[in-house]
């Protein structure tokens, strides 16, 4: 009986579950901002997304889940793309899974 329920318990936390890595988006970089109180970095593209089903798509979020050594190489990227101008492709949940509200970030490449 405790397997069943068990089994029943795992089935129904996967489906609610969604975060997913499943769209890229490339664009200039408009601004990435850093704060002292918390370890996330928050940054906008110049044609940022101006909807989405269930995050505000005002800016892109890297969460202070992801280690600290990631979001030091994300925010690397981040400073040389936009003192260069350069375009960077953004991996981000495109149905679900904010972060602060806002649209996750998987991925600056």
């Amino acid at each position: 009986m405790n397997r069943v329920i068990l089994a029943i318990a795992l089935f129904a936390a996967s489906a609610f579950s969604e975060a997913a890595y499943n769209a890229n988006m490339a664009g200039e970089l408009e601004g990435f901002y850093v704060y002292a109180e918390g370890d996330y970095i928050y940054f906008r593209l110049k044609n940022q997304p101006s909807s989405h089903p269930t995050c505000s798509p005002v800016y892109f979020v890297i969460p202070e889940t992801v280690s600290s050594d990631r979001r030091k190489a994300m925010l690397s990227r981040l400073s040389l793309a936009y003192a260069t101008k350069e375009i960077v492709t953004i991996g981000y949940d495109n149905t679900g899974d904010c972060a602060h509200g806002y649209l996750r970030v998987y991925r600056v490449g």
